[in-house]
């Protein structure tokens, strides 16, 4: 479990100063999302831990970007809310269900947010939430490692808590079908909001688990079988071809400067400047970005 103490401003204070990472508050988030997942983890929810928040367990010392949202796959009929009841033991206030709709899709996705107090802001009472995503389906990971939640950003007491994870090479699989904008990735404006910042996360850890991937056959399985789902929620043809002819086309906007492509490069731009406050371990710019769109396609 994790130590009550990382809750406290002087906690997160001593993270800022020995991480050389100013924002305390996505440091205050990160420990929070951790606890969130330490707490699933605990309560014997059948789940596989996904999404960008994965990646700092998975990739560890490497360089990666910070995560503040628990994406988790439950088995269809998984009634997450049983598992969720011992939140306050684990540094939040409250918590609540959230409907969000992405418009075209039969995604069975359930979504909640989770309510704490902020430590970092003495003598301020102001309050912040971290979002819990799960989607209802059987798991298509070929490959899945168990790991302990753990991290420089906490210290836990007690006996460590473990959790499935997809290994770096299926997880990159499944993050290419999330690069694709235009057909079963993050569109560019979601629910009437600007979602450019999520398709570079995307982006940049593509390309991390790239440069932490030796063989391929395991993304291409991941990737096809993914496609497969992921097309049929959105009512899209069964060809994972059209995805990556997506994700090459959005590359390919990206390292021309829009010049040439399919894609929206001044969204792009905008993506790549709002993504510097979660970069961890190193800055990130319009030429990483190309670097990283190479990788991709």
């Amino acid at each position: 479990m994790i130590n009550k103490e990382c809750f406290t401003a002087r906690w997160i204070e001593e993270k800022s100063k020995e991480l050389n990472y100013p924002d305390k508050n996505i440091i205050e988030k990160v420990i929070h999302a951790f606890s969130l997942l330490d707490m699933l983890a605990a309560s014997g929810c059948p789940f596989h831990f996904k999404g960008g928040s994965s990646l700092m367990l998975l990739l560890k010392e490497q360089r990666h970007r910070l995560s503040i949202d628990i994406d988790i796959i439950c088995p269809p009929g998984t009634e997450i809310e049983e598992y969720l009841q011992s939140y306050k033991d684990y540094g939040f206030i409250d918590y609540k269900p959230i409907e969000r709709i992405q418009r075209g899709t039969d995604i069975p996705k359930s979504h909640s947010k989770f309510f704490y107090q902020v430590a970092f802001l003495d003598g301020i009472d102001r309050k912040e939430t971290i979002l819990l995503d799960v989607l209802n389906e059987d798991c298509h990971y070929n490959e899945v490692v168990t790991l302990p939640v753990e991290s420089r950003f906490i210290k836990t007491e007690g006996e460590l808590n473990y959790v499935k994870v997809p290994s770096i090479g299926d997880i990159l699989g499944d993050k290419l079908t999330a690069y694709a904008p235009n057909t079963t990735g993050i569109p560019y404006i979601k629910n009437g909001k600007d979602a450019s910042m999520e398709i570079i996360k995307q982006l940049y850890d593509i390309a991390r688990l790239f440069e932490k991937t030796e063989v391929l056959e395991t993304t291409t399985k991941s990737f096809v079988q993914i496609a497969e789902v992921e097309l049929s929620y959105r009512h899209l043809p069964n060809n994972p071809k059209l995805i990556f002819d997506d994700i090459r086309q959005t590359s390919l906007c990206l390292a021309t400067r829009g010049s040439e492509g399919n894609g929206q490069f001044d969204a792009l731009q905008r993506g790549i400047q709002r993504i510097k406050s979660f970069m961890f371990n190193g800055g990130y710019f319009i030429d990483d970005a190309i670097r990283d769109a190479a990788r991709a396609a």
